[in-house]
């Protein structure tokens, strides 16, 4: 009901509305009850999935989000081994799967988390593939949501295309098509979920540029630069 008392600072004509001290002590033990306190306008229902796709009760812990399920982790198990294993035929599956399986959810970030194990394997072209082979079964899954992983992702996948690598030593190693599969996949989480961080385009665009403009980073890093940004469109 009082007017809003307003103070103007010495550096412009800039005025700012004065907050009045509230002493929270007296507020907590106050035992007087302010009159005319609106009702509740906003109510939440909130249901979980659990790991088997069950539904489970309002107020349940999801069994998926607190701890894995026995058939959650094992299928993480099963899917790592295969991905990153020998077996041509069963990588091909475990990729499929997960490019499809509606009830992972609870597995993301383990995933992402193995994504981000590029950095540790560098050396290795062949493992580096194939991580980012689980990056593109992610982006490709419908039934997840990536939300804030998006940005992980996008941090190992430009890893591959911009950074020497120490596969890159090696003149007989074939790392530029692995840089332009990389910048092939940044190009496809950024149209495909890029409105999920904002952003995320300027920042593509900065790692891109200054790897590029700096006369120190080698031709391979030049190179990924270009086609990463190339892959981005012309604009």
């Amino acid at each position: 009901q009082d007017a809003l008392p307003f103070r103007a600072i010495k550096e412009g004509d800039l005025y700012f509305q004065e907050d009045r001290e509230v002493n929270l002590v007296e507020l907590a033990l106050a035992t007087n009850i302010p009159k005319g306190c609106a009702e509740t306008t906003v109510r939440v229902h909130v249901s979980y999935l659990d790991g088997k796709g069950n539904l489970e009760p309002q107020g349940a812990v999801p069994s998926a989000v607190s701890t894995l399920t026995d058939d959650l982790l094992k299928y993480y198990q099963h899917v790592t081994r295969a991905v990153l294993g020998d077996d041509p035929h069963l990588m091909k599956v475990a990729l499929q799967d997960l490019q499809t399986n509606s009830k992972i959810a609870a597995l993301l970030p383990y995933f992402v988390y193995v994504v981000s194990g590029v950095k540790s394997v560098s050396h290795d072209l062949e493992q580096l593939n194939r991580l980012l082979h689980i990056a593109r079964s992610l982006i490709q899954n419908p039934f997840l949501c990536l939300g804030s992983y998006v940005r992980s992702l996008i941090g190992s996948v430009m890893y591959c295309a911009l950074e020497p690598l120490a596969a890159s030593i090696n003149p007989l190693n074939d790392h530029w098509t692995l840089r332009d599969y990389a910048a092939m996949l940044l190009s496809r989480i950024f149209w495909t979920h890029g409105d999920l961080l904002s952003g995320l385009y300027h920042q593509i665009l900065l790692s891109g540029g200054k790897v590029l403009a700096d006369p120190v980073r080698p031709l391979c890093s030049h190179y990924g630069a270009v086609v990463g940004l190339h892959a981005l469109g012309w604009k």
